[in-house]
């Protein structure tokens, strides 16, 4: 094998061993330094970090909330669904908590939707907002389509109830706490409640409904990979044997 073909297989090795690396360990002075005792340059991933306030709203007078959520450990792994419907006010009519078994997070998502109307449908509740912070679920019942497979079942019991949701919006995690906290309930109790009465549910549930009803934001914090400068490239590759690693 020739020198260049060996440099090449070596590089690609780097690469792929990189990216198993987490986020905050690849920007680390340290793991640069290992690189570098290899002769490898690396040149660190920059990010543009920004933080926005997401609160949860509530619904027009004679509208309904209901907001959903899905957990699994593993992904797939041991899952568990929850959800909250209030009005307009921020009361709440009901809450749930379910134990789903092994599934991913878009089929306990599902699932949580799925169970969260049919409680709507045991007592006759229209005019439904309904809201979660999974963009793919948002995305298909906006659009009446469900292009997975695994889904066929559940989806048919979701377009069965769809005539009670009026609208349907897509809310961030931090926007969405009573719910995550619910469904996180759901994997750990492993098994289905519902509640009639805000005392009734978990202690992070309440706290998180708290908060929500009193409309104080969350903050969210994204961070976006940035490109280095076309300086930088340039100054990279004069050297010999440079890996650049990035997004």
């Amino acid at each position: 094998m020739r020198a260049t073909e060996i440099m090449r297989h070596v590089t690609q090795w780097l690469r792929s061993t990189h990216s198993l690396v987490p986020n905050k360990t690849k920007r680390s002075r340290s793991v640069c330094e290992a690189f570098g005792l290899w002769g490898l340059h690396i040149i660190p991933t920059l990010t543009w970090t920004t933080v926005r306030s997401v609160r949860w709203t509530p619904p027009r007078a004679g509208q309904w909330k209901l907001n959903v959520d899905g957990a699994s450990q593993g992904n797939p792994g041991s899952s568990g669904g929850g959800g909250i419907l209030r009005d307009s006010t921020g009361c709440i009519l009901f809450a749930f908590s379910n134990f789903y078994n092994m599934q991913t997070n878009t089929v306990a998502e599902a699932m949580a939707i799925r169970d969260g109307l049919f409680l709507c449908e045991e007592q006759n509740i229209t005019n439904i907002v309904l809201e979660s912070d999974s963009k793919v679920l948002v995305d298909m019942l906006r659009a009446d389509s469900c292009p997975h497979w695994r889904l066929k079942n559940i989806w048919a019991d979701i377009m069965r109830c769809r005539g009670r949701i009026t609208t349907i919006t897509h809310q961030f995690r931090e926007g969405n706490q009573t719910a995550d906290a619910l469904a996180a309930h759901g994997v750990r109790s492993r098994r289905r409640t519902v509640f009639s009465f805000w005392q009734d549910m978990p202690l992070e549930a309440r706290g998180a409904h708290r908060l929500e009803r009193l409309g104080i934001p969350s903050l969210r914090i994204h961070r976006t990979p940035l490109p280095a400068s076309p300086r930088q490239w340039r100054i990279a590759w004069r050297r010999s044997g440079v890996v650049t690693i990035g997004r």
